[in-house]
């Protein structure tokens, strides 16, 4: 019975942080929506003044380095409650299928993958191509 709450509690660790994950991702998406709405305010306004335009910059860049960390935070945990359910199976733990399946597909995975490094970095240079190219 004690191994079977041990193996709820790691199950449970994961679902809670993937709640807050998906909720800071939701505020990192509309942080990228309100840098689009200033980018795009400062293509179609030829007269913006140089500070708008790096601070914008800098507003932009940190929304993805934001975004980035969070994606590599949901990579991390996936790879440390696999750890913890390996170490548990080392034990002699009946882990079940699922938490087998976790730690295979874990394995040597990367802190965050190419689509997500497209993604941000599509969403960065649009931005910027937006502050710094004229019209």
């Amino acid at each position: 019975m004690e191994d079977y709450d041990a193996i709820m509690a790691m199950w449970n660790l994961m679902g809670v942080f993937l709640i807050s994950n998906a909720m800071y991702f939701a505020a990192c998406a509309f942080l990228i929506w309100v840098g689009f709405r200033f980018t795009n305010n400062i293509y179609n306004n030829p007269d913006t003044m140089l500070i708008g335009k790096v601070l914008t910059t800098l507003f932009c860049i940190s929304v993805a380095m934001f975004t980035f960390g969070n994606m590599a935070q949901f990579s991390d945990l996936l790879s440390d409650i696999a750890g913890s359910f390996a170490a548990m199976k080392a034990s002699g733990v009946d882990i079940g299928v699922a938490a087998e399946e976790l730690i295979a597909g874990t394995k040597d995975a990367p802190v965050i993958n190419l689509i997500q490094l497209v993604f941000l970095g599509s969403v960065i240079l649009m931005q910027l191509a937006q502050i710094w190219i004229k019209k």
